[in-house]
């Protein structure tokens, strides 16, 4: 069986040479081709891990930052637990007193507590605190050294304290 090459050079019609360079050229062109199909496939593949790349780069930066979350959360409710803790079993109970002492809640409200005189004068000259009471609605007075710790924890529990560095609960502005 001849192939057109064969046929084409019995008739006459093309010389050796002319046949040599032709399959050069053909065999030049599948090369060519080949290569070409090859560096199309690479750059498709290079795209294709690129995106799979910024894919994982994005899950990761999810991960971390829902890892963040959660500590955050953890280490807010370990907060919670130790005011809960600490306001339990130091807070100065009483029955409700004759004087009412008036302080600013965290959402700006001003909230009034009735207290003994006893208790009044404490606060007023710095030896108890008010602060939040995390496990009720009502805020508690607790004495000077409790409040330093709450302080630690949550400065912001504490909604009035006429305390050693900076009086807390003056005045909305300078709070912390």
């Amino acid at each position: 069986m001849q192939n057109l090459r064969d046929k084409l050079l019995k008739a006459g019609i093309v010389s050796e040479k002319q046949a040599k360079e032709a399959e050069r050229d053909q065999r030049a062109g599948t090369q060519r081709k080949h290569r070409e199909r090859e560096e199309a496939v690479s750059a498709e593949e290079q795209q294709r891990r690129e995106a799979f790349a910024a894919r994982e780069a994005e899950l990761a930066e999810e991960r971390r930052k829902e890892a963040a979350k959660k500590a955050e959360a953890r280490m807010q409710s370990e907060r919670a637990h130790r005011l809960r803790q600490l306001v339990d079993t130091h807070r100065i109970r009483e029955a409700p007193g004759e004087v009412n002492f008036h302080f600013v809640k965290r959402s700006g409200k001003v909230g009034r507590l009735a207290l003994s005189a006893e208790t009044a004068k404490m606060l007023e000259n710095g030896a108890a605190a008010v602060v939040e009471d995390p496990g009720a609605p009502e805020h508690a007075v607790v004495p000077a050294d409790v409040a330093k710790r709450i302080h630690e924890v949550d400065a912001q529990a504490i909604r009035f304290w006429f305390g050693p560095e900076k009086p807390i609960g003056f005045s909305d502005a300078g709070e912390g």
